[in-house]
């Protein structure tokens, strides 16, 4: 089984979102992709998977649970067995933060790029430093294109280079089709039945497929079993 947890302290940042895409994409080729929805304030990932099943368009292969104490969570994963569990938990310091990312492969933590936010991300991973296990990873989402020149972007990017944060190459980058992906289209391959967002939803997914190479190649560097690591493989 693998783990991958997605934390951040702040709301706003798409941290559920980009956890709803990740499962998306991961669920044709696994036969379990389980979502435990540990974020108490919301339950997002929760609310989506309950609209796309209505919808008719949640995959198969993609179930989902809540967990709202450390117990419940600890509880909820001894239950997915054999697949990907993906975690959706809020990023305030506490134990069932603690819980999901110990018990985790690898923690994501989406952000903005922008100094207030970063000085927020950082918070979070100096805490993690804390811990026994703690891989955690950066990823910097909802990156507007003209974001990359503005001076704004350029102060975070020094922000995480002088805490020496540990980030994916790859920027998830705003796209309105994430947007109309996370209302109940369950996939973004759903979406592309309408030719005039086919192209959108190409770009769409070729932004998520290489997020996932990159959690794969962070998965093997942090030295974990090799059948994990080719878990996430597309």
């Amino acid at each position: 089984m693998t783990i991958l947890t997605f934390a951040n302290s702040k709301g706003g940042v798409g941290k559920s979102t980009l956890c709803a895409l990740v499962a998306s994409e991961l669920a044709p080729a696994s036969a379990n992709i389980h979502l435990i929805d540990a974020d108490v304030r919301q339950y997002s990932c929760f609310q989506w998977v309950n609209r796309c099943r209505q919808a008719g368009t949640l995959p198969e292969s993609i179930t989902a649970s809540k967990a709202a104490t450390q117990q419940e969570l600890v509880e909820a994963i001894s239950k997915t067995g054999e697949g990907i569990t993906l975690i959706d938990v809020q990023g305030s310091m506490n134990e069932l933060l603690t819980a999901a990312i110990v018990a985790s492969d690898l923690t994501i933590v989406p952000a903005k790029g922008n100094v207030m936010e970063m000085f927020e991300t950082i918070k979070l991973f100096e805490w993690a430093r804390n811990l026994k296990r703690a891989p955690l990873r950066l990823v910097l989402n909802r990156v507007e294109g003209i974001d990359l020149n503005t001076k704004a972007f350029q102060d975070a990017i020094e922000l995480i280079r002088a805490h020496k944060l540990p980030t994916l190459p790859t920027f998830v980058r705003a796209r309105k089709i994430y947007e109309q992906f996370y209302l109940n289209s369950g996939t973004l391959e759903k979406i592309s039945e309408d030719p005039s967002k086919a192209e959108q939803v190409k770009k769409g997914r070729a932004n998520i497929v290489q997020l996932l190479n990159d959690i794969t190649e962070a998965i093997k560097t942090d030295e974990l079993p090799a059948d994990q690591s080719r878990r996430l493989s597309r």
